[in-house]
């Protein structure tokens, strides 16, 4: 079988405050510099969590390193990042990858793999039709112990909210 992922983009790591987590990256293993970023309503209107409208808000810091980004996440309300901040304290939530095949397309293929809608599938509302950022959280925490992360790099395709 021919992996469908192409490139690891990213490593999510869940923290119980990305301002501390920052500064320790910084001052103790000189990781930086990061830009911070508050995600919510405004820039994701059009989200689905578990397959339903909903919202997922978050603080999150980023960085380039190691010939990839890191990303740290602060959840800010009741969402599976928060869960798994409760369960497991700090710690790696989830890969970024680039795949091989298109998203919608690896979308579908999960859905008929594990029964399941991605867990976040979210579409960025610049006011511009089809340039807004799209990406989904495929739940693999069964199979893999965490989230896969998708995006839809041309930009085409299928949020199911319009």
């Amino acid at each position: 079988m021919e992996p469908f992922i192409s490139h690891l983009l990213q490593i999510g790591i869940i923290v119980a405050d990305v301002n501390a987590a920052v500064k320790h990256y910084e001052t103790e293993y000189g990781i930086g510099p990061w830009n911070v970023i508050d995600f919510g309503p405004g820039m994701f209107p059009k989200m689905l969590v578990d397959g339903k409208p909903g919202m997922v808000e978050f603080r999150a810091a980023f960085c380039k390193a190691f010939g990839m980004e890191l990303e740290l996440i602060q959840p800010k309300n009741e969402t599976v990042y928060k869960e798994w901040l409760e369960k497991h304290g700090n710690g790696i939530h989830h890969i970024a990858v680039r795949t091989r095949d298109k998203f919608d397309d690896v979308v579908k293929e999960h859905k008929a793999l594990t029964g399941k809608d991605p867990w976040i599938h979210a579409k960025e509302d610049n006011g511009k039709t089809g340039e807004g950022m799209e990406y989904a959280y495929l739940d693999l925490r069964k199979e893999l112990g965490l989230f896969l992360e998708i995006y839809n790099e041309d930009r085409t395709g299928g949020h199911p909210i319009k």
